[in-house]
């Protein structure tokens, strides 16, 4: 009978290294993640952007139009709400988070062209977006938005994100013509 303690004990103890090696292996992948987005250039958005079209196209069936700013930011949260499908159909040897990086792209141009942010780069920082206000400015990362969007955002989170960047550069339009 003491044999079922033994076995219990094992399985439980194999459960418990799974858990542990699962939450290293994920802490490991976002660190990977967070660096592949710091070296990002400038100059890689339009590539990113055009693999996240035709990679939505081809492969999820899902055609973007950067020019319907509404459409494509409610395909993009639609997508983020299925991670497993969205990371394969972008995958590439050792960076499954690979989508980050043309998803975040298409992201960032959205607000480019739709609200009038610009893309920014420090040296060995993230490329991130700016919309200048009357008295200052706004600052976002839509690479980080993407990221945490699949982790842990809810449906609808980055349609909200697109239409509160809109409204920032429409408030402060009518705040300078004032």
């Amino acid at each position: 009978m003491i044999w079922i303690l033994y076995i219990g004990g094992g399985l439980l103890t194999i459960f418990a290294l799974i858990l542990v090696w699962g939450f290293l292996h994920a802490r490991q992948s976002k660190r990977k993640a967070v660096q592949e987005i710091q070296n990002i250039e400038l100059a890689d958005i339009d590539s990113l952007t055009k693999e996240c079209v035709e990679v939505f196209k081809r492969k999820l069936g899902v055609p973007l139009d950067l020019n319907n700013l509404d459409d494509t930011a409610q395909k993009l949260d639609d997508a983020c709400r299925m991670p497993f499908r969205l990371k394969s159909a972008f995958e590439r040897p050792g960076f499954y988070w690979h989508f980050i990086k043309p998803v975040g792209a298409c992201l960032g141009e959205l607000l480019r062209r739709h609200a009038k942010h610009e893309w920014h780069k420090k040296p060995g920082q993230t490329p991130y977006m700016e919309v200048h206000l009357k008295n200052g400015s706004s600052t976002i990362f839509p690479f980080e938005k993407i990221m945490k969007q699949v982790q842990s955002g809810e449906p609808g989170d980055l349609v909200a994100y697109v239409v509160f960047a809109r409204t920032i550069e429409q408030t402060t339009e009518q705040l300078t013509q004032e």
